[in-house]
């Protein structure tokens, strides 16, 4: 059974089962963070979960327009009341809100946490995005120390849940200081850059995605190549491993095995054993 991508590039990532974690995912402005975390919703909403999208960048008609534009369509989330928007951005165009889970002071943490809150009532194990951490301190009307409780408490009660949440944070436009603190506070961090090569054809951009850090799993922690299409995200590996009996990409170790004097990369020990049976049977030619 295929294992379900908890978010893009998850099961390269990690390996066996993806423990409920609270993630940081960094990277400038730009990068795709945003789209990273439409497409984290859109994999829980198909997969039986509910979820929770708070946006300080967009309104609830462009987030769920731009969902859509990708192939995650969340209409029918939404009418069921199984997705929610807590839109943290009509108050700056002084428009009316077409969620009920509205913030009109943005400023006041303690109302953007009420807001949450209420966006949880009813809902078990609720995916939650905060995008974004940056958006929400430019328009924070208290202090770094209070700014802090307020993501401590919004972690404690994902946690309580046992859900998965991703909070996105543009680390160009914070100290060192807040961004050393930030790590700490999530079970893991994700984080994003990209490279721009220019030689005689012109400029070549590579985004990239490593995991640096999860707690309570094996995950590989190198940077992955990823693309943005117009259905979403997907991530690459630098030379993809193929098994030679079944032909899908070998995420981990691969079972390698000498046959004939030549070395073969299998997914696993089954794949090994039919090769071997297979090659048995109609010999060399079978390669």
């Amino acid at each position: 059974m295929k294992k379900a991508e908890v978010f893009p590039g998850s099961t390269r990532l990690v390996e066996g089962q993806f423990p409920p974690s609270s993630l940081l995912l960094m990277g400038p402005s730009g990068i795709g963070k945003t789209i990273f975390c439409k497409q984290f919703i859109h994999n829980g909403l198909v997969n039986g979960e509910t979820g929770i999208y708070l946006s300080t960048d967009e309104s609830p008609e462009r987030l769920a327009e731009s969902m859509k534009s990708f192939g995650f369509d969340t209409e029918p989330y939404k009418n069921s009341g199984s997705f929610r928007i807590v839109d943290c951005y009509s108050w700056r165009i002084g428009g009316k809100s077409s969620s009920k889970y509205n913030v009109g002071n943005p400023a006041d943490l303690a109302a953007v946490s009420m807001a949450i809150d209420n966006a949880r009532q009813g809902l078990t194990g609720s995916r939650l995005v905060l995008d974004s951490m940056t958006g929400l301190m430019t328009i924070c009307s208290h202090n770094l120390t209070y700014f802090s409780k307020f993501l401590q408490i919004v972690v404690a009660k994902t946690r309580a849940t046992g859900s998965n949440a991703i909070f996105t944070v543009a680390p160009e436009a914070h100290d060192q200081v807040f961004m050393s603190y930030l790590r700490e506070i999530f079970e893991g961090t994700l984080e994003m850059k990209m490279e721009i090569k220019k030689d005689e054809s012109g400029e070549e951009i590579k985004r990239l995605l490593r995991l640096f850090s999860l707690k309570g799993a094996m995950h590989k922690t190198q940077w992955t190549p990823f693309e943005i299409s117009n259905s979403g995200i997907t991530v690459k590996s630098e030379k993809e491993l193929r098994c030679v009996m079944c032909s899908r990409p070998i995420a981990w170790e691969p079972h390698s095995e000498v046959i004939e004097g030549k070395e073969y990369s299998f997914d696993s020990v089954e794949c090994a054993n039919t090769y071997k049976r297979l090659r048995s049977l109609y010999g060399p030619s079978f390669e």
